[in-house]
């Protein structure tokens, strides 16, 4: 989490970017404490959850990683694999 700060601090990486590394970062702490007690590990997995949801939606409205996904999924096409059926 503290990489997705200075990151951003220092414009090397985008905000969208930076959620996703704090909701990762914030899913492996609550890993970590799961044995600490049940309040660490529902308070980091909000954290999580809150950062994975501007990941996904993206900040600017605009679907970033959603987008990308869906205009990398238009690329391909189907083919056809088997040999026609001849008569």
């Amino acid at each position: 989490m503290l990489t997705s700060v200075a990151g951003v601090w220092t414009r090397r990486i985008p905000v969208g970017t930076a959620d996703g590394l704090s909701a990762l970062g914030f899913t492996l702490i609550a890993v970590g404490r799961s044995g600490e007690g049940a309040a660490y590990v529902a308070v980091n997995s909000a954290a999580a959850a809150y950062f994975a949801y501007h990941w996904w939606n993206g900040r600017d409205g605009g679907g970033g990683p959603r987008r990308r996904l869906r205009d990398s999924v238009r690329r391909f096409a189907a083919a056809r694999r088997t040999a026609p059926a001849s008569s």
